[in-house]
């Protein structure tokens, strides 16, 4: 079945060509032909270097200049004027289609969304809405998630993680979180909001830490799962969309750091050193569930046995 290549593939192929993989082996972990990674590359490089924000540029250019030679009304001027006329006039979309029919009142309806300046000449001004009984096409970082009910009970035993991200007032820059559900542990670090941050984020500590599992929410920001998964040798799994009691763990500490990071505070005055004295207060701090220890002390100490 052919697949297209979508913006999460492209910010795979350019991870995965600063890590010097060849295009074969690109094109196996995405499940891709190889020639499709290869024309991709030849085709959205700029002087040899493969950049997303470049890839997607080019990519929606081509596809836009494509579709110019075959618009009906950019390109019959006396139809043109005769659309824009008779809107000017209060005449729906449909009444010019019923009276003309020289074009149909859905290619009118797009002319006017691709001219936003045209759609104060519409009668009614509602949101854009999808059309009834169709539904969002999932991307197929999307389709392929695993759902939090394929994964049981927790074990009582560390290593099992649910993560997050707290957001800053520019909303750019975020605080990607990590906590250890039995003892509350947390690993977190300031970076931007994207999936290749939190690749990064946690490459740099669930590697490293015992990791059997993660349970993160539906953000856009999670989508390179899968390669969570090859760096962490772990499973990741997904909450179900607007149930953050699904991950209490993540979100009581959440909680917890915005005491140090109050809601609507600007992310762009701290550094990640400030964000790493304030896990160390944190994961220091006694708890009550777990007897009065610290997160560190059952995170290191294996003091499972004191909970159960």
């Amino acid at each position: 079945m052919y697949k297209q290549i979508t913006r999460d593939d492209r910010v795979c192929i350019a991870l995965l060509l600063r890590k010097q993989y060849s295009h074969k082996g690109i094109a196996l972990e995405l499940g891709f032909h190889r020639t499709t990674i290869t024309r991709e590359i030849k085709r959205n490089s700029v002087n040899g270097e493969y950049e997303v924000w470049c890839a997607q540029r080019k990519t929606r250019d081509r596809r836009e200049l494509s579709k110019t030679k075959y618009r009906t009304i950019e390109n019959n001027t006396r139809g043109r004027c005769l659309v824009l006329k008779y809107l000017r006039k209060d005449w729906s979309p449909e009444q010019i289609c019923g009276v003309f029919k020289t074009v149909s009142h859905m290619t009118i309806y797009r002319y006017i969304n691709r001219n936003p300046k045209y759609k104060v000449l519409l009668r009614r001004h509602g949101k854009k809405r999808r059309r009834y009984g169709t539904s969002g096409v999932l991307s197929r970082y999307q389709a392929n998630k695993r759902s939090i009910h394929e994964r049981g009970a927790l074990p009582a035993v560390v290593g099992h993680w649910e993560g997050d991200t707290i957001v800053g007032k520019e909303r750019k820059l975020r605080i990607i979180t990590h906590v250890d559900v039995l003892s509350g542990y947390l690993v977190a670090q300031l970076a931007d909001a994207s999936a290749n941050a939190v690749y990064r984020c946690a490459k740099q500590y669930l590697r490293v830490l015992p990791c059997e599992t993660i349970t993160y929410d539906n953000g856009s920001e999670f989508a390179l799962h899968k390669m969570i998964e090859k760096v962490t040798k772990s499973k990741v799994y997904f909450a179900d969309p607007g149930k953050p009691q699904q991950r209490g763990a993540n979100e009581n500490v959440n909680g917890l750091l915005r005491q140090y990071f109050p809601k609507g505070s600007s992310f762009a005055n701290i550094t990640n050193k400030d964000v790493q004295r304030a896990v160390r207060k944190l994961n220091s701090r006694p708890r009550k569930r777990l007897n009065y220890l610290t997160p560190r002390q059952v995170f290191k100490g294996g003091a499972v046995d004191v909970l159960i």
